[in-house]
């Protein structure tokens, strides 16, 4: 039962998307000396110098070097997907992609391959779409539309080539059917499988009331954090929507800033990226997620590990937690639900509150620890090989 999953381990740290996922999953790999379970890696997955020279020359002479560098790399998955190599898969029994590049990118490679191969995708949205979204501004795409569509080949390849495609849970799908029109036609029941995903428990570097005081901010004030990218899809904008209409409250958000600018308000705190946002998750009342499209969202089981009050958007893969608010996690439809939501959370009182953050904490022992995680994850691989 021997399982590549197809990601460098350079590339893995504790982040959202398929970094952490897997970052979460080797750590518990190694912890348990298991053999079975094999990532890529620069010292043991050295490419054949003739592939390498290969991809060398091609980027040196055969890609128009006046493109911008995420139409480049579209042309280069492309031109690798056209080459066998560089690793032999047929060495695994199953291959596990994250993403529809790479998967892409081994289409000549998985011609012959005879094992069974296994698609995450990770992403709130169809691929194609979260990639230009994300990586090409309105003026970028129109002038190089005819590339960057090609992307949409990718996911289109990648979910019908996978033998199973894995999921957190059944309602992280949710997001493809409204983002992607040819999913209902290309989804195969028989090839979706439903894993539940896992984090470890998270502690926080600093105490809450070190937070506060270096932040400045009042030990008795109501403070709700957010962390993640301040885009659209992780409901940023609608965040500050909700500001604007509260009173008496600090906003206290983790993540690198994009287009949309933060309110100019000393009740608004940016801290930008940071590897420890358990602390300001910790040092806050309430933990918001707001979310328009959600796959499964790591920050929110880092959250539950910390043992703090959650306000989630119902969607997607966070419609899991429906009818947890016996752990003080609350999910909401609307604005005007989150923020009734909010202003009862605020006038709480605080001993049943601690009680149910204790429950969130129990919760998640037993539903989403690494543990849990890691034992689904290795059951599932020998459901397939068997």
């Amino acid at each position: 039962m021997k399982t590549l999953i197809y990601f460098y381990e350079d590339f893995m740290r504790p982040s959202g998307g398929p970094s952490g996922y897997l970052y979460n999953l080797k750590k518990r790999r190694d912890e348990l000396g298991d053999k079975e379970i094999v990532f890529l890696s620069k010292k043991e997955f050295r490419r054949p110098v003739l592939y390498g020279s290969r991809n060398r020359l091609h980027k040196l002479f055969g890609t128009d070097k006046t493109l911008p560098e995420n139409a480049r790399r579209v042309e280069q998955v492309i031109y690798e997907s056209e080459m066998n190599g560089p690793f032999d898969l047929n060495e695994y029994d199953i291959v596990h992609f994250h993403n529809t590049f790479d998967l892409y990118s081994q289409k000549k490679n998985l011609e012959n391959f005879k094992g069974k191969v296994l698609l995450t995708s990770h992403t709130p949205m169809v691929p194609h779409k979260e990639f230009i979204g994300e990586y090409c501004t309105p003026e970028e795409y129109a002038e190089h539309k005819e590339i960057y569509d090609k992307v949409a080949m990718f996911d289109r390849y990648s979910f019908e080539r996978a033998d199973y495609i894995v999921f957190p849970c059944r309602e992280a799908e949710e997001p493809y059917f409204h983002t992607w029109d040819d999913y209902e036609s290309l989804r195969k029941q028989e090839k979706i499988l439903y894993v539940p995903t896992g984090v470890p428990v998270c502690v926080p570097e600093k105490a809450r009331d070190e937070v506060r005081s270096e932040l400045n901010i009042p030990d008795d004030r109501f403070v709700i954090s957010f962390t993640g990218r301040h885009n659209t899809v992780k409901g940023y904008d609608s965040l500050i929507s909700m500001f604007g209409k509260l009173d008496g409250v600090t906003v206290l958000c983790c993540g690198k800033e994009t287009g949309i600018r933060h309110p100019e308000s000393p009740c608004w705190i940016e801290t930008g990226w940071t590897d420890d946002p358990y602390s300001y998750v910790n040092a806050s009342d309430l933990f918001i997620l707001p979310n328009r499209e959600t796959f499964f969202d790591l920050s929110l089981l880092e959250t539950l590990s910390v043992g703090k009050s959650s306000l989630i958007s119902y969607t997607g893969g966070n419609k899991v937690f429906k009818d947890r608010e016996e752990c003080g996690i609350y999910t909401y439809g609307s604005e005007e639900e989150a923020l009734n939501r909010i202003r009862r959370i605020m006038s709480e009182d605080k001993a049943a509150k601690a009680e149910k953050e204790a429950r969130q904490r129990e919760f998640f022992e037993e539903e989403y620890s690494i543990e849990k995680f890691y034992d689904r994850y290795k059951e599932m691989l020998r459901s397939i090989c068997s």
